[in-house]
């Protein structure tokens, strides 16, 4: 392939490599990486972060000169409340399902009121493009339609976002409404709102999909960022994370190439040890690119 066509960019999930932004920012530039996706600093996640916190790393991105193109707050990587509490003839039982169902409540305004607009605000203030979003937790219902409320909190999600000048992007994720590529696609198309997809084909391959070439088929259209790792799932349902598990990620780089994706491809293994990790992703990655 010719040189000009490459042009998907490689980047770094700061704290897959370091929970110091700043030591991710020095690896990652000398390895020729300068986007990077925020999640964890030390032991908090934007946006947040202690004054203390924000101030070092909105200066280590201006002195580091680096690119962010996504942050991930873990906005409704929660579970969505039932319509209403659970009722028992027990008056504890009652009051327990009563106090369960008030907690979920609170933490999805806490997650609608608060989050998302904090996350937006460090958004820009980091000059992120993307916001990543999740499509709550099932809950332990099978895979399927998202319920309408979903939708519904998603699609004002976006519009939030659009109002900050910020795409909102869900990234697909195993146990979630938005899983597969196929049930994502769903999912956005269902919120008629201008929201993209955080595509992982790991996360996918872990719920059941085929990733490439299903999944991405179902949802390639809507794709704004990618993340690199990968999974394998045994005979009992059971799943690891892998260096190189099952995946077909010559295929989904190959079909990304061949898509004209301009975006960026983030290094994610989540595996152990850290710049070892992050550091062989990236040298596949850029081999699979190279090919």
């Amino acid at each position: 392939m010719p040189e000009d066509a490459l042009i998907m960019i490689p980047a770094i999930v700061t704290d897959e490599l370091s929970d110091s932004p700043e030591t991710a920012f020095e690896l990652g530039l000398e390895w020729g990486v300068r986007h990077f996706e925020l999640r964890g600093m030390h032991d908090a996640r934007v946006p947040r972060l202690s004054p203390t916190q924000r101030r070092r790393l909105l200066r280590a991105i201006r002195d580091f000169d680096v690119r962010i193109s996504a942050i991930s707050p873990g906005l409704f990587k929660i579970p969505l409340p039932p319509d209403s509490a659970q009722s028992s003839n027990l008056a504890w039982m009652d009051r327990e399902f009563h106090d369960a169902w008030a907690d979920a409540e609170t933490l999805l305004r806490d997650h609608v009121e608060r989050l998302l607009p904090e996350s937006l605000e460090f958004a820009v203030a980091s000059g992120a493009q993307y916001l990543i979003a999740f499509s709550f937790h099932r809950g332990g219902r099978p895979s399927g339609r998202a319920p309408g409320r979903v939708a519904d909190v998603l699609a004002h999600a976006a519009e939030l976002a659009r109002s900050a000048n910020v795409s909102l992007i869900i990234e697909n994720e195993e146990s979630h409404w938005a899983n597969t590529g196929a049930l994502s696609a769903a999912l956005i198309a269902a919120t008629g709102a201008p929201i993209g997809i955080n595509w992982d084909p790991a996360n996918a391959l872990i719920d059941g999909d085929t990733p490439w070439p299903d999944g991405y088929a179902a949802c390639r259209h809507l794709v704004r960022n990618v993340h690199f790792k990968d999974a394998r799932v045994h005979a009992d349902n059971s799943w690891e994370l892998l260096a190189d598990g099952d995946v077909d990620w010559a295929g989904q780089v190959r079909a990304l190439e061949e898509d004209g994706y301009a975006g960026c491809v983030a290094m994610e293994p989540h595996l152990w040890p850290s710049v070892a990790s992050v550091r062989n992703a990236l040298s596949r990655f850029n081999s699979l690119k190279n090919n």
